[in-house]
């Protein structure tokens, strides 16, 4: 019994370990993001378009399954003119950064193509200032910050060109970030591209 077990357990482990040869240990992406915030208020009127930079880190536990940690950060300025308060142009800016982790699920497929989802969950920090420029409304933003939870759900496709190094295509997400008003953002996405180096 315990030779037919000690079989069993070596069976098991040579079966996990040849299933994790397709895959890299570690996965290391970094690239461009463009996110859309859908609104600032709630009301859907304060829309806006941001971009900046993605990174991520991949660990494959299995052939298809992985745990990912997710970091960006996105941008936008412009000068303005408020009448209500100045004939002169003035500065506004929206900063927002995520931190999220999760499980990933991957297809590897023998070829060069890997597609990929992932749900990730974390926190994002959100600084509007002076959002009249995406609403036209001065006091709807004013300048302040806040924190919240964020959660990400999305996939995308990579192109390998060697073991050590690939494209990322594309990468889509659906995207919710805090709101000083009403708690949650849900009307985002954001779209990325950019290179992975496999470890």
């Amino acid at each position: 019994m315990r030779r037919l077990l000690s079989l069993a357990i070596a069976f098991v482990t040579l079966s996990l370990f040849a299933l994790a040869q397709d895959a890299p240990k570690m996965e290391v992406f970094g690239g461009y993001q463009f996110l859309h915030v859908g609104s600032f208020d709630g009301e859907g009127d304060s829309a806006a378009n941001t971009s900046g930079w993605a990174g991520s880190a991949t660990f494959n536990v299995y052939k298809r399954i992985g745990l990912t940690a997710d970091f960006s950060g996105n941008y936008r300025s412009e000068s303005i003119v408020n009448t209500q308060v100045s004939s002169a142009p003035a500065p506004a800016h929206i900063r927002i950064y995520t931190y999220t982790f999760g499980p990933v699920a991957s297809l590897y497929s023998r070829g060069k193509v890997n597609l990929f989802a992932h749900a990730l969950f974390g926190d994002a920090h959100v600084r509007p200032t002076g959002c009249v420029i995406f609403s036209g409304s001065p006091d709807e933003c004013g300048s302040g910050s806040y924190n919240g939870l964020a959660m990400m759900f999305g996939g995308g496709m990579d192109v390998k060109s060697s073991d050590r190094f690939a494209l990322r295509v594309v990468q889509f997400d659906w995207v919710r970030l805090p709101s000083q008003f009403d708690g949650g953002l849900n009307g985002n996405m954001r779209i990325s591209t950019g290179f992975v180096f496999r470890f």
